[in-house]
């Protein structure tokens, strides 16, 4: 969704107001480096929304394991499974075909079952190519129903 206040044309300074960032202590992040190859970019070279998603998924996973919530608790699904519920992602300038980029993802705020993850896309420079907000929710695979996160966890990771 484009606001009136932002200037959708060009990045300038209100280019990334809408996804709130809302952590401002330092909190739990991973990161990772990626290569823009061919299948990451459409026919004018320019990187498409999905390669985005894909990359931030990729790290956000990292950030799990990082956290104590690695792949196998997730599929043995003992304290529940994170799932995807929502994401909020701005596209502020285009990544191109053979940049290196960088995504870094931060845990955001923690509650009894849901929990959020911010990302952000950047480039060589600095410059922000995407940036994006996900909330998680803690789910039973099996019966598809919510199920508190587990009490160690989010006592460990949640804001002080």
């Amino acid at each position: 969704m484009v606001r009136p206040d932002q200037d959708h044309e060009v990045a300038g300074k209100t280019a990334g107001a809408g996804v709130r960032q809302t952590v401002t202590k330092p909190r739990p992040q991973a990161e990772r480096e990626f290569i823009v190859y061919f299948f990451d970019t459409d026919a004018g070279g320019v990187v498409h929304n999905l390669a985005y998603l894909r990359w931030i998924e990729a790290v956000r996973t990292d950030l799990a394991e990082k956290l104590g919530w690695g792949i196998g608790e997730m599929i043995a699904g003992e304290h529940g499974c994170p799932v995807l519920t929502k994401t909020e992602a701005e596209y502020l300038r285009p990544a191109k075909l053979g940049d290196r980029v960088k995504v870094v993802s931060r845990l955001g705020e923690v509650g009894k079952v849901r929990f959020v993850v911010e990302s952000e896309v950047l480039g060589k420079g600095g410059e922000v190519f995407c940036r994006t907000r996900q909330e998680l929710a803690s789910v039973v695979l099996s019966t598809g129903k919510p199920r508190p996160l587990r009490e160690d966890w989010r006592k460990l990771h949640a804001a002080k």
